[in-house]
C-alpha cells in the first residue's frame, strides 16, 4: 500500500488508507507507523489511516460501505474537494498525476 501511495501522492490531494480486517494487527501498526514517520506527509498533514477496520468482500456490499465511510470521514473533515478515487494496493499509475 505505501508503494501506490508514495507513487500517487501529491500534497494537494487528499488520502485515506483502509486495511480490510483480515489483515494482521501487526500490518495495520506498521502502515500506521509508516505514514507517522514519513517527513511529507507529517508536514503536509494529508494522509491518515482509518481506524476501523471492516470485512471487505470485492465486489461486495462491504466495499461499498468501506468506500461511502471514507467519504463521510472526508465530508466531515472539508468541503473543499472535487473528486474521491477508490485505489487498492494492487493498483498502480502509469502516468504521474502532473503529467
Amino acid at each position: 500500500m505505501m508503494r501506490t501511495l508514495q507513487a500517487v501522492y501529491h500534497p494537494r490531494n487528499q488520502y485515506i488508507l483502509h486495511l480490510d480486517l483480515e489483515a494482521p494487527p501487526r500490518e495495520r501498526l506498521d502502515l500506521t507507523q509508516s505514514v507517522k514517520s514519513d517527513p511529507t506527509f507529517r508536514e503536509v498533514e494529508n494522509v491518515r489511516v482509518m481506524a476501523q477496520s471492516n470485512l471487505v468482500t470485492y465486489k461486495g456490499p462491504t466495499m461499498i460501505a468501506c468506500t461511502l465511510q471514507a467519504i463521510a470521514i472526508m465530508l466531515k473533515e472539508s468541503l473543499e474537494w472535487d473528486w474521491f478515487i477508490n485505489l487498492s494496493a494492487s493498483d498502480y499509475p502509469l502516468v504521474t498525476q502532473d503529467g
